[in-house]
């Protein structure tokens, strides 16, 4: 995107929309049963494409690209079999790119089964801990995780052992292994457990993790050593959302990517010029989602 509407203001870059092959998307953590099925009947459904991943280009490689956000959604294109998917390509030394963590509220499994869940782990050792003690340690990255019981507020801390032989990624992926596929997950960005409960009134169990840096995301997926799911959450300044473009153009296997790429341009130039494209500075919440 190049043009702007006269009545438009952008305090960020317009998108850069591209049409890619959806095997040159690598995944730097893994995906979410629970979301992928329901994901791919809703794109089936839809017919067409409403928000476009985030990827950022690979260093060193010229035709692979890292997706940030929307790995679900990359699964599902892939399982669907469509040869290309619409993504926004942005810049990840860029200030449009902040990176943060997600942190885990799990519903519908007690606290007490996952603790001994963890506990079974060979190389991860679990110990009751200080609230205060346990943020300090997974701040170091001298613990892998600390977990809260949100009904008693007692808090665990988990580290790995001395001999464990495996690295810190594979160790946790292994501790939310114990819980992701036998319980209710969502995501929030605090460990403030009066905010967890006042967002979750079910929840039994807030899981939190430490905070990753870009060069900790880009390794992951280059050496396909996976975040658990929904651990990493990038931040996009000048998101594109809501684009309404027909699926028919990525599934499309006969129109060449160039072509493909050259018509999202005239699509793009068409929708500016119809003034349908808006940008919006200000923080909102959403009840559609």
């Amino acid at each position: 995107m190049s043009s702007y509407t006269k009545e438009a203001t952008f305090e960020v870059p317009p998108p850069e929309l591209r049409i890619l092959p959806v095997k040159s998307l690598l995944p730097h953590e893994e995906f979410d049963v629970q979301r992928v099925e329901p994901l791919m009947h809703r794109i089936e459904d839809a017919g067409i494409w409403l928000h476009p991943p985030i990827v950022t280009p690979l260093p060193d490689s010229e035709h692979e690209y890292v997706v940030l956000d929307g790995a679900n959604r990359c699964h599902a294109m892939s399982q669907l079999d469509y040869p290309h998917i619409l993504v926004q390509v942005v810049d990840y030394n860029s200030a449009q790119v902040e990176l943060d963590t997600w942190n885990h509220v799990i519903a519908n499994l007690e606290t007490s089964t996952i603790v001994s869940s963890i506990q079974e782990l060979a190389g991860v050792d679990i110990q009751s801990s200080d609230r205060l003690s346990a943020q300090a340690a997974v701040a170091q990255r001298i613990a892998l995780a600390f977990l809260i019981d949100l009904q008693t507020q007692d808090t665990y801390v988990m580290r790995a052992q001395a001999d464990a032989g495996q690295n810190a990624t594979a160790m946790l992926r292994q501790i939310v292994n114990q819980y992701k596929d036998r319980c209710m997950l969502e995501r929030i960005n605090t460990d403030d457990v009066e905010h967890v409960l006042q967002m979750f009134q079910e929840a039994t169990t807030l899981v939190v993790f430490p905070h990753y840096e870009p060069s900790e995301v880009l390794y992951a997926a280059r050496e396909r050593n996976l975040l658990p799911p929904g651990i990493s959450r990038h931040i996009i300044h000048g998101r594109a959302m809501r684009l309404i473009y027909p699926l028919q153009a990525l599934r499309d296997s006969k129109t060449s990517l160039e072509r493909k790429n050259a018509d999202l341009q005239e699509w793009v130039n068409r929708r500016i010029q119809q003034h349908a494209v808006r940008y919006y500075a200000e923080s909102i919440y959403t009840f559609d989602d």
